[in-house]
């Protein structure tokens, strides 16, 4: 066997990957591991939804619409449902109506014009109503939408059911590297390996899991005529007990100014967002 053949068996590979036709927006993970997201083409504004299998990129649907062409988005992803929002009025912050849909075939199941949403169980949805000087609340059949009751106040532990609403959370997300980390000693040499000669701009990004050290870092790779720079975002995983590197890739071949959180990790799996169109799921340990 080559040693080059060698390497690359030794070398991290994607499991899978997912392409939208515009912008990869905004994606959610449901508690079922499925990934919820919103592609949008900004020039034609237009917004449509996907759902895939976050366990092998199996895509459950695509290219869905919900009777708004722009004015619309993921408002939070509970149990079998997924809820979006529109918005009281076109270019305002103030999300209105309620949309239901099917997580497993991207269906509408029921809509509310009337309120806006603040949270949702496996079995109710609270909305809201603003009126002159308060706020009214409303608890919904999450199946039907039928109206159920009116509360003059939200629940104690709204807040609470409020996270629950946005789907999983329980990443790992990268860290900004500080001269005082207690990581900067064991971090700094790999950075400045893998970065040598380039001039960074932001800060150099980390998690380490599982034996591995992976970051991002972005490299200055041109000024134009009013000095501004272009940046890259590039990726880096290396194996902490042999300083190696095990991959690497350019996550934005250009970019103005650095972009935080570009990656995160689940268990043993980093995911990450290339040129703002491709999701990618990169194991962190290779198959046997």
């Amino acid at each position: 066997m080559k040693i080059s053949s060698l390497f690359q068996q030794k070398q991290l590979k994607p499991a899978w990957s997912y392409t939208t036709s515009g912008i990869l927006w905004r994606f959610l993970f449901s508690q079922s591991n499925f990934i919820i997201g919103e592609d949008r083409d900004t020039e034609k504004k237009e917004v449509s939804f996907f759902c895939l299998n976050a366990a092998n990129g199996d895509l459950l649907w695509k290219h869905n619409v919900y009777g708004e062409a722009w004015w619309i988005g993921i408002e939070g992803v509970v149990h079998d449902k997924i809820f979006l929002h529109g918005f009281r009025k076109p270019d305002m912050p103030e999300h209105g109506k309620i949309i239901a849909v099917d997580l497993g075939t991207g269906k509408e199941l029921w809509r509310n014009n009337e309120y806006a949403f603040l949270y949702a169980t496996r079995d109710r949805v609270l909305g809201f109503r603003d009126l002159f000087e308060r706020r009214l609340y409303y608890e919904l059949d999450a199946a039907t939408g039928e109206f159920l009751l009116e509360l003059k106040e939200a629940p104690e532990d709204t807040y609470e059911k409020k996270e629950l609403s946005h789907g999983r959370n329980d990443f790992l997300f990268p860290e900004s590297l500080h001269h005082d980390d207690t990581e900067y000693p064991l971090m700094n040499p790999v950075v400045s390996k893998y970065c040598a000669g380039e001039s960074l701009r932001g800060s150099v990004e980390y998690v380490r899991v599982g034996g591995k050290t992976v970051f991002n870092y972005h490299a200055v790779q041109s000024h134009d005529g009013n000095n501004l720079e272009d940046l890259q975002n590039r990726l880096c995983i290396v194996d902490e007990s042999n300083g190696r590197q095990l991959y690497s890739d350019i996550l934005n071949t250009s970019t103005p100014s650095p972009v935080p959180d570009s990656f995160f990790v689940d268990d043993a799996t980093v995911y990450y967002v290339k040129e703002k169109q491709t999701l990618i799921a990169l194991p962190l340990v290779r198959p046997q």
